[in-house]
């Protein structure tokens, strides 16, 4: 079973987006047992990538070990943020 973290990263690396974006998941409750957000997408088609991306991994990691995150938003769970700048520099 993959980390939240490793589908996040997963997630980041294959849209990567611009410098500063970042990339949220969220706990869920159910299976899948995670969402993906991005605040804005800079085009439709790093839209189309990442619906494309976190479409793939809710059928291949329904369900992901939240068991490393603490980060938590009120009833929503626990939640993890990537950075593009952390993954990507200089992208």
């Amino acid at each position: 079973m993959k980390t939240a973290l490793d589908v996040l990263e997963a997630i980041g690396r294959h849209v990567r987006p611009p410098r500063g974006l970042a990339i949220e998941l969220a706990e869920r409750e159910g299976s899948p047992n995670w969402a993906a957000a991005m605040a804005r997408y800079p085009s439709p088609g790093m839209a189309r990538v990442f619906a494309k991306q976190v479409a793939e991994l809710r059928k291949s990691d329904p369900v992901v070990d939240w068991s490393g995150i603490t980060e938590r938003r009120g009833y929503a769970g626990r939640v993890a943020r990537w950075h593009s700048e952390v993954v990507a520099p200089g992208a």
